[in-house]
């Protein structure tokens, strides 16, 4: 669905860890009704019509997710700066949604979101 053209970020990217939800923030003790990727997720494909059972895995662009050394899923500083971008190219007719987390819980790094800057180029078709 999705071709990846170009990095310029040092990565990694996360593929490991599922949006952030309201059960997240709940059990941190922000409430049910924090803004979340899950719901931000959810909200989008509402607009087109699309109802979906389950909130599908995330790529967390510019997230540092490693392994530590005890096997344990850690979220480690992030190594991205200003300016670096990833390109894809859509293969087909796509809903692509993108959230710049909302966490705003946890108050120390590397678990503080920064502004992202999103540009989609439509190619013309023969």
């Amino acid at each position: 669905m999705l071709t990846l053209l170009e990095d310029t970020s040092p990565g990694p990217h996360g593929l490991l860890v599922p949006p952030c939800d309201p059960t997240m923030y709940r059990l941190r003790g922000a409430g049910c009704a924090h803004p979340s990727c899950h719901d931000n997720f959810h909200k989008a494909f509402a607009q087109k019509g699309i109802r979906l059972e389950r909130t599908p895995p995330s790529i967390c662009l510019f997230q540092n997710i490693v392994i530590d050394q005890g096997g344990a899923i850690a979220i480690g500083v992030n190594t991205s700066k200003p300016g670096d971008r990833i390109t894809f190219r859509a293969d087909r007719d796509l809903v692509f949604v993108v959230s710049a987390c909302p966490n705003d819980v946890f108050k120390r790094p590397p678990l503080q979101p920064t502004d992202l800057q999103v540009t989609i180029d439509m190619l013309e078709t023969a």
